[in-house]
């Protein structure tokens, strides 16, 4: 498959399929988003340190640990 077959800006490849960068991205930020999420299941039971520990950990082979996020994105799509 040719290079131009992919979108301009390298996110949607060829018949809507993303590009394996956008993938990644993606992936990344449901992995954030469920983090943070447990974290907060833990925060209402009064689990505090359990909250803490979920929060702490992140793979390494995903990039940088992109920390607690502001707000929990909500839309699969949406990063």
């Amino acid at each position: 498959m040719s290079l131009e077959a992919w979108g301009d800006e390298g996110n949607i490849g060829p018949e809507g399929y993303v590009s394996e960068e956008r993938a990644e991205e993606l992936f990344r930020a449901g992995a954030q988003a469920m983090r943070e999420m447990l974290a907060r299941l833990f925060e209402m039971a009064d689990h505090d340190q359990w909250a803490k520990r979920v929060r702490g950990e992140w793979h390494p082979g995903w990039g940088d640990d992109p920390g607690r996020p502001d707000e929990v994105v909500d839309d699969i799509w949406v990063a």
